[in-house]
């Protein structure tokens, strides 16, 4: 209960049962600003004689990447590259899992999204999970090696790491081997959401949620047109349970229709030159997928709201986590 009432306080603040004013809900969102400001300038002071890779990458990429590497999967083109530096290629069996993360990187080098996607080519079907951005994870300084407690959120700065330190992270924390990982920036994103005008989405009641470079976004109830960061900011509630789970899914594939399905080959291909990451670009745009292929899994009945040090994370049961990634590779 005490873990709900927390949640809710960071998440749900816009609930009638909080009965927050909207100068309560605000202050709510302007404190957990400051705090994650102030921890960003601490790790950046931190790392400041390192050189850090000013590149981003964006959740709804996911989409970009989601449904566009994988028919290359199906049609047995796509090669498994090992993670060393001097690996060689090979192509895939039938009965072998593929898994690939999708982070979203904002200017402060911050990663409010990660998407940890796992592809059956037996099968023909990939799983999502959403990874919420302040989950209390193991990150791996590049530097000296050792292992540090913070958000995830922070993983892409720490140490100058960058992409390779997110994949590193997100593979501690499930005990998981990563194969691919893309990393995209905000700005194009929104850049890619804007040449089409923005998403419409369709919202089933008002809502306030926690957004990235202001403190929140009020939507109200109806359809909303909806630019890059909005949509991340929607995505972002549903991986807590602000919206509902469902709308992890329904936002990707408004995105799919809205964007990909509609820009010509040659303009997806400048954007997809944008992505930071392993996976072979050319790959990617070859052809499109369906989207009843794709499953949700949710940490959200794992969730544990703490504070430490003043701070808030989310922190996850170890039994929890494996259970999470047996689901993520088991295909029935």
């Amino acid at each position: 209960m005490a873990d709900k009432r927390l949640r809710d306080r960071f998440y749900n603040a816009s609930d009638q049962e909080l009965r927050f004013t909207k100068e309560d809900r605000n202050e709510v969102f302007e404190q957990i600003h400051k705090l994650e400001k102030n921890h960003h300038e601490q790790k950046k002071f931190h790392v400041s004689s390192k050189k850090i890779v000013p590149f981003t990458v964006s959740l709804l990429l996911i989409g970009l990447s989601m449904f566009l590497f994988l028919p290359s999967i199906l049609s047995g083109n796509f090669n498994k590259e090992s993670n060393s530096s001097n690996a060689s290629e090979s192509v895939f069996q039938e009965d072998e899992l593929l898994t690939t993360l999708f982070t979203v990187k904002d200017d402060n080098l911050r990663i409010p999204l990660n998407l940890l996607l796992t592809y059956s080519k037996d099968k023909k079907t990939m799983k999502v999970l959403s990874i919420p951005r302040d989950t209390y994870a193991p990150i791996v300084d590049k530097n000296d090696g050792t292992t540090s407690y913070d958000k995830l959120t922070f993983a892409y700065a720490y140490g100058s790491g960058g992409a390779e330190n997110v994949r590193t992270t997100v593979s501690k924390l499930f005990d998981l081997p990563i194969d691919y990982y893309a990393v995209m920036d905000l700005e194009t994103l929104s850049t890619l959401i804007d040449s089409v005008n923005g998403i419409e989405y369709y919202l089933e009641e008002d809502i306030q949620v926690r957004a990235i470079s202001r403190v929140s976004f009020e939507f109200e109830k109806g359809t909303n047109r909806l630019n890059g960061e909005e949509v991340v900011a929607l995505m972002m509630a549903a991986t807590v349970g602000k919206l509902g789970e469902e709308n992890q899914l329904n936002l990707m594939n408004a995105f799919i229709n809205q964007t990909l399905n509609v820009l010509p080959q040659t303009q997806l291909k400048q954007f997809a030159t944008k992505i930071e990451g392993n996976i072979p670009i050319e790959q990617l745009l070859e052809n499109k997928m369906e989207s009843d292929l794709i499953q949700s899994v949710s940490l959200i009945d794992g969730m544990k709201d703490v504070m430490i040090d003043e701070a808030y994370y989310i922190k996850f049961e170890k039994d929890f986590l494996n259970s999470i990634s047996k689901e993520l590779t088991t295909f029935n």
